[in-house]
């Protein structure tokens, strides 16, 4: 279950509102997030491309709650990932994969910190 670790609130979190409900089975997993024309938190790049990062969980799952989306400079632990890697989130749903299937997050310190650069 991935958690964020460091972040400067103040430069690399934003607050968004979700369009629709994230699947229990999705809580806990780091998914790539945009915004969409009406200014909603949508998973994938929705109309404004990924803008960040959102791990949803019991507290923020359905739609219409707040969500944090995590940004640039934060980084993320228990990240199941490999040494020196490179992540992309997904334009369609958000996944985050090693395939370049859309915008770059970030790159892993360790097997399991996620750097995000947007």
């Amino acid at each position: 279950m991935a958690r964020v670790d460091k972040t400067e609130s103040a430069v690399g979190v934003t607050r968004g509102t979700l369009l629709a409900d994230i699947p229990q089975a999705l809580w806990g997993v780091a998914l790539g997030v945009g915004v969409n024309a009406a200014g909603l938190t949508v998973r994938g790049a929705g109309q404004s491309g990924i803008v960040g990062i959102i791990i949803a969980d019991k507290t923020n799952y359905k739609a219409g709650t707040r969500c944090d989306i995590i940004g640039n400079g934060s980084e993320l632990v228990e990240f199941p990932g490999v040494p020196g890697t490179v992540y992309y989130a997904a334009v369609a749903d958000g996944v985050i994969s090693t395939t370049n299937t859309g915008t770059r997050l970030g790159y892993t310190i360790e097997a399991d910190r996620l750097v995000v650069t947007l």
